[in-house]
């Protein structure tokens, strides 16, 4: 006789939301013991940095595991979406991620559960999906990040669009640095990034019925 085997599936969505929500906390724990005393602070980088990476895996890992289930007919999370619409969103996973003929980006993905669901998409021109498309190009920018002298009337791409946002790094106040990556890259924009990716998630799931499981974890 066999042993009974046991599965257990994993979101990790939650713990994506857990770690941007750790890691912004953790940058400004140190800006406030830093605030005055320097200018730059390694590990300070390193947190807010891993704030906003972590921000938009969540967004990413939350969308993956709605189509995943509906793939998987593994229906005790997506029960309440009903069957047509679990049926289509298990034939464009076949199509996109089982066989690799094409694929769209996170923010497509969303729209698409959407339009699948026969509910509002997100106004593209509005909050809060313009945060998130912003949020997105930052995470993108730092992941395949290449080296700029920046300076004087010489700006990064991204400053017209984030500057103004949230509050500047602290540790940088006063300083002839350039916005980014400098004075960008704080506790304000740590903060911003995990308060975007995670409205903008309780506006999805909110608008398609479903209780993510993200939401039944403390933070």
């Amino acid at each position: 006789m066999r042993d009974p085997v046991i599965k257990w599936r994993t979101y990790f969505s939650s713990y994506y939301l857990w770690a941007a929500t750790k890691f912004t906390k953790v940058s400004g724990e140190i800006e406030d013991s830093l605030v005055g005393k320097s200018s730059f602070n390694v590990e300070h980088r390193a947190y807010v940095t891993a704030a906003i990476l972590c921000a938009v895996a969540f967004l990413e890992a939350a969308i993956n595991e709605v189509f995943q289930d509906a793939f998987d007919e593994h229906t005790s999370y997506v029960a309440s979406l009903g069957s047509e619409t679990r049926a289509l969103m298990k034939d464009y996973w076949e199509i996109t991620e089982e066989y690799k003929k094409s694929t769209i980006n996170i923010l497509g993905k969303y729209q698409l559960a959407l339009s699948l669901a026969r509910v509002a998409k997100f106004a593209e021109g509005k909050y809060p999906y313009q945060e998130v498309l912003l949020l997105v190009k930052l995470r993108n920018e730092l992941v395949h990040y290449k080296p700029k002298s920046l300076g004087g009337d010489s700006i990064h791409s991204l400053q017209k669009n984030l500057q103004g946002k949230f509050s500047e790094n602290r540790l940088m106040a006063g300083s002839g640095n350039p916005f980014f990556p400098d004075k960008c890259l704080g506790t304000g924009c740590a903060q911003w990034a995990l308060d975007s990716s995670r409205n903008f998630a309780d506006e999805f799931f909110k608008r398609i019925g479903i209780k993510p499981h993200y939401q039944n974890m403390k933070m």
